[in-house]
């Protein structure tokens, strides 16, 4: 499953929902969402499970960062060669899978 950066904004903000929900706010909202002056640190249960897949997305992208660079020297090097038939088939399937 790809996670991509968006998924981890949505996430951020379905946690914070839940606690807004629950009346705790956000990380440094007091009462009503006002800020607070305090030196009062809450974690919310949700942040236990955004800072397993914040690790994920790391990983994720270091491993993309790594075939990146791999296609970039096989580019350079002239050893890289598309199959045009396997592209126009992945660039029709993305266009088919937007219109569902």
């Amino acid at each position: 499953m790809e996670i991509k950066r968006l998924d981890i904004v949505n996430l951020i903000n379905k946690i914070y929902k839940q606690d807004r929900i629950r009346g705790k706010g956000a990380p440094g909202e007091g009462e009503a969402g006002v800020i607070s002056s305090g030196d009062r640190v809450e974690i919310s249960p949700g942040s236990e499970i955004l800072k397993k897949e914040l690790a994920r997305l790391e990983k994720a992208d270091a491993a993309r960062n790594e075939k990146i660079s791999e296609l970039s020297q096989r580019i350079e090097a002239g050893e890289y060669k598309v199959n045009s038939r396997e592209l126009a088939d992945i660039i029709l399937r993305v266009i088919d899978e937007g219109r569902s």
